[in-house]
């Protein structure tokens, strides 16, 4: 990945339940940096409508608290449409997104999972201190990866 121009990042989460922040977490860092916030999505959960959203970017980067242990607290992966696409009432995978905006709208944007270890899901307005460190070190990766 080069240069951010038309990249979007979807930080997926909720902030009042801890650990499940680090998505909305990971762009407020970005806008501290002066990150252009045009291109800085908050979501819940991702929807179908998504797919229409992303159709408009080169590239998408979707951030999310992962409830299983990577080596470094993180792991950033490329990801593809996937093959079958079921809906749910609750959220939509992001791989199913990029499935649909590739069916619906013949457009293909290189995307990537930005996942961060979260350890605790109460009804909390702050991470736990090992999902800060887990979150300072994605973004300096991050960072060093795009620019």
């Amino acid at each position: 990945m080069k240069k951010l121009d038309k990249t979007l990042i979807i930080g997926i989460g909720n902030n009042t339940r801890q650990d499940d922040g680090l998505g909305w977490c990971f762009l407020d860092k970005l806008m501290e940096d002066g990150y252009n916030e045009d291109h800085l999505l908050y979501k819940y959960q991702l929807m179908v409508e998504d797919a229409e959203l992303i159709s408009e970017y080169d590239t998408v980067i979707f951030v999310d608290a992962n409830k299983t242990t990577n080596n470094n607290g993180f792991a950033i992966e490329q990801i593809y449409p996937a093959e079958k696409v079921a809906f749910s009432t609750h959220s939509v995978p992001p791989n199913q997104i990029l499935n649909l905006c590739e069916t619906i709208y013949d457009k293909k944007p290189k995307a990537y999972v930005i996942k961060i270890d979260g350890y605790s899901w109460n009804f909390t307005i702050s991470l736990t201190n090992k999902a800060t460190e887990n979150l300072n070190n994605s973004l300096s990766h991050f960072k060093s990866f795009i620019f």
